[in-house]
């Protein structure tokens, strides 16, 4: 990603601290993909929209980071993140030796632990969060992906500095005034090198607890999440394993949502043939152990990628997904796959 300065200034001294200096950069991302998936229910995404379909999305993402550094070292700024016209992103910071305090927008402590350790999220093909569209509906509580926690606009965190290799976040954020859904997360990171072996493991937490959030619901709802994970990588070869649990309770009957347990996991390996071709290889299974009608119910899907990179900031994905998901109380199952094709630019 290259960097454009668009300014270096020297800043008038406020309240006794004085700016050394200050930079402001742009960076900007796009990609096309096109999707090509088919499976066994003629209605099998959530708007009821026919299988055996193609579909091609475009995404265009702009950034516009700035930061501080003062006479004693301090470092301040902020950025706004810009996806496809919108603001999506839009934050601040202060850090020093103290660590770094975090306000807006952003992933959570429990995702900024998580995010990019699952397989399926480390994708050639970006993100592996499966949308509606190329993913056939599924039991609520089954997951695409491993990742824990979440993104908010009011919201506070606090990342420790690394010490030992070890890293701690927690993060508070704040529904609003029109819900109680507020959300607490926390964020362990590990890394540590051997023998040339670069070992990262994670542990993450996310809890949102909203009494009578619901415009119909009496009672209580509890959402709570918790993940491992473990990244290693050796030479060419990277490898990943994750697994998250999620525990939604319900105190009402009228609140809208039903209770139940889920977990997942997956894993995957990828491997860097030479600096313009990675391949990969990723497995993920979620079951939903209890829910009102839906216990036992079960989605699992592989996925093999090749990533070609003709020159630097510009790249081409081929991934092929299967997927089976297993209806418990219907007693039915439903086979699919799904094809994409990416290309992805940086500048």
């Amino acid at each position: 990603m290259r960097k454009v300065l668009l300014a270096t200034t020297a800043l008038v001294a406020i309240g006794g601290v004085s700016a050394a200096s200050a930079d402001v950069s742009l960076s900007a991302s796009a990609s096309w993909a096109y999707d090509s998936w088919s499976d066994d229910t003629a209605a099998a995404t959530a708007s009821g929209a026919t299988t055996n379909n193609t579909a091609a999305t475009m995404d265009s993402d702009f950034t516009i980071s700035g930061s501080t550094t003062t006479d004693s070292g301090m470092t301040f700024g902020g950025s706004i993140h810009v996806d496809d016209g919108v603001d999506d992103d839009a934050r601040m910071h202060i850090s020093d030796d103290w660590g770094q305090i975090a306000f807006g927008e952003h992933n959570d402590a429990a995702k900024a632990a998580s995010a990019g350790n699952s397989a399926f999220d480390a994708g050639l093909s970006g993100t592996q969060s499966m949308s509606s569209t190329t993913t056939p509906a599924m039991t609520t509580g089954l997951s695409t992906v491993t990742v824990v926690g979440s993104e908010a606009k009011g919201q506070i965190k606090y990342t420790s500095p690394t010490v030992n290799g070890l890293t701690v976040s927690i993060s508070q954020a704040d529904a609003g005034s029109a819900s109680k859904a507020d959300a607490t997360a926390m964020g362990l990171t590990y890394a540590i090198d051997v023998d040339g072996v670069g070992i990262t493991a994670h542990y993450a937490t996310y809890d949102v607890d909203a009494a009578a959030d619901l415009a119909t619901g009496t009672g209580s709802y509890e959402t709570s999440q918790d993940g491992f994970g473990v990244k290693v990588v050796y030479g060419d070869f990277t490898v990943r394993a994750a697994s998250m649990d999620s525990d939604v309770k319900q105190g009402g009957s009228s609140m809208g949502t039903a209770g139940y347990e889920a977990s997942t996991s997956d894993y995957g390996i990828t491997y860097a043939m030479s600096d313009t071709i990675t391949l990969e290889a990723t497995s993920l299974s979620s079951e939903l152990s209890t829910g009102s009608t839906n216990g036992g119910d079960t989605f699992e899907a592989s996925q093999l990628g090749v990533k070609y990179v003709p020159a630097a900031g510009m790249y081409v994905s081929l991934t092929n997904r299967s997927f089976e998901m297993k209806d418990s109380s219907a007693g039915t199952t439903n086979d699919g796959a799904n094809t994409r094709l990416k290309v992805g630019i940086t500048f």
